[in-house]
């Protein structure tokens, strides 16, 4: 009988020595003047389309710290009988002002998108960039968006004076100080564009990036303001620490989806014991073998013809076959049941959401939380996260437009939620309300949040505290006393108008 032999061998997946980097740096052999950041930031700013939880926490942080809305605000109570006349018709001018410079910071866009692509920016490279456009009096007017993973910072620059106007006893005055600026770089394209860091007075040429007098208009390089997370020269994420679970949470998925695609799909193995398989048999197996890939060809059935070996021939002319035995013996417990590092996977999204300091609910991830579980989540993460990262950006836009513009009693203010519960806001009002400290006009805001519209205040000789007004009861009683002593035509008429008031104002 002829021996067929059967050769098996391992292939070792070949390592390449060389860098996996995604992309390279395209200012690559330009740095010295020019900072090289600390990591690829064209792969930080990309990597969101790779991970299943990166994106959600950047996506939570833009629409809790901007999205809600850019508005102008009073720096001072202009209903207050103590300000002037004069301060609060220039109070209400700035603010309409304010209000219109806002509408058109952007032209393209709202300020609240040109600042959720910075932050965006800033929280996926731990660097963000805003262009500041300035009109021909030297004043900002504008903002653009600048993307992070396009621009480098120089060196600084020798020292400038610059004068700021501070308060000093509530005097504004003016104080010099010396300070020095940086130069930023853009590359697209092979083209550089050089910028001016915000605030510094000098002259640059935004081609060359040297400071020259003499520079056309069209070539005058336009400011940039920084924002950054950390210290440093460069910003770096705040979840930085965890690149490596990153990565490791992709790999993983990676994996479960080449055992569906290529991986074992081998449910059982089959023996073949004193004989072999027919020529028809062996290559249905062969190309049931090779039809394992893809769940399309599970669960497939196979049917193996065998015959047994020959061990001599009977004198009759009869041959001695060898019984032929067939089995099947099952691997299913070597196949994989369900997906590969589940446990490791979870535990990389708790490693990022902690790094942004986000419950799982920001993340779209409610399924574990009750009405005051999530309560508690938005009040904590609303306090620790998003109100100081808010209060940040505000005194940033004030400081760069209305400090120069001479804004002074107004500012701009960055809305967040309204985590308030009118319902809940009522029942706590009840004791005040019954301890007549409650006036109607301060009810009318609230009525306002719970009816979804504008409510308008009532006039100041009606807004009286709740229960200090004369009840209907009140003034039919009055009535039949005057009736009763024949009082005066004047104290009638005082009691009727009282009686109208109840019944018009519910009082």
């Amino acid at each position: 009988m002829t021996e067929q032999k059967v050769r098996a061998r391992v292939v070792k997946a070949s390592v390449s020595s060389t860098t996996n980097q995604i992309y390279k740096d395209d200012f690559t052999g330009s740095y010295g003047d020019i900072i090289e950041p600390p990591y690829n930031l064209k792969e930080l700013k990309l990597i969101g389309e790779y991970s299943s939880i990166l994106q959600q926490c950047v996506d939570a942080y833009k629409t809790n710290i901007v999205e809600f809305g850019i508005e102008p605000d009073y720096k001072l109570d202009v209903n207050s009988e103590e300000v002037a006349a004069e301060v609060k018709s220039q109070a209400e001018s700035e603010w309409t002002r304010l209000d219109e410079f806002i509408r058109y910071l952007n032209m393209d866009e709202s300020p609240e998108v040109i600042l959720g692509y910075a932050i965006d920016d800033k929280e996926k490279t731990g660097n963000g960039y805003l262009e500041i456009i300035r009109d021909g009096t030297g004043a900002p007017v504008g903002i653009e968006y600048v993307d992070s993973q396009f621009m480098r910072v120089c060196k600084r620059t020798v020292p400038e004076q610059i004068e700021y106007t501070i308060l000093e006893n509530g005097v504004e005055k003016k104080v010099k100080r010396w300070k020095r600026f940086r130069k930023y770089v853009q590359l697209i394209d092979e083209k550089k564009v050089f910028f001016k860091e915000y605030g510094d007075p000098r002259i640059m040429n935004s081609t060359t990036g040297k400071f020259d007098e003499s520079t056309p208009d069209n070539l005058r390089a336009t400011e940039i303001f920084h924002m950054k997370i950390g210290s440093e020269t460069y910003g770096k994420p705040r979840w930085i620490g965890n690149l490596i679970s990153l990565y490791g949470a992709r790999k993983a998925e990676e994996l479960n989806l080449m055992y569906f695609r290529n991986g074992r799909h081998i449910p059982a193995a089959i023996t073949v014991s004193n004989g072999k398989l027919d020529d028809s048999s062996y290559e249905a197996l062969q190309g049931y073998m090779n039809d394992l890939q893809g769940t399309e060809n599970a669960h497939k059935f196979l049917l193996l013809e065998a015959e047994g070996v020959v061990e001599e021939k009977q004198t009759n002319g009869d041959e001695k076959v060898t019984p032929v035995k067939v089995e099947i013996k099952s691997l299913a417990e070597v196949l994989q049941q369900d997906a590969l590092f589940l446990e490791y996977d979870e535990n990389s999204r708790r490693k990022i959401r902690s790094s942004f300091r986000l419950p799982p609910l920001y993340t779209g991830e409610a399924q574990d939380y009750s009405r005051a579980t999530a309560a508690v989540a938005r009040e904590v993460t609303e306090e620790q996260v998003f109100q100081p990262e808010r209060k940040g950006l505000a005194r940033v836009l004030n400081t760069l437009f209305l400090e120069p513009l001479g804004f002074k009693f107004v500012k701009l203010t960055v809305k967040g939620a309204n985590l308030h519960d009118p319902v809940e806001i009522a029942k706590t009002l009840d004791p005040f309300i019954q301890a007549n400290a409650v006036a109607p006009n301060d009810l009318r805001p609230l009525l306002g949040q719970i009816l979804g519209k504008k409510v308008d205040l009532f006039p100041d000789e009606y807004n009286l505290p709740v229960q200090a007004a004369r009840s209907p009861l009140d003034t039919l009683s009055g009535l039949h006393g005057i009736a009763k002593s024949e009082g005066s035509k004047e104290d009638l008429v005082d009691i009727l108008k009282d009686l109208r008031d109840v019944l018009e104002y519910g009082r």
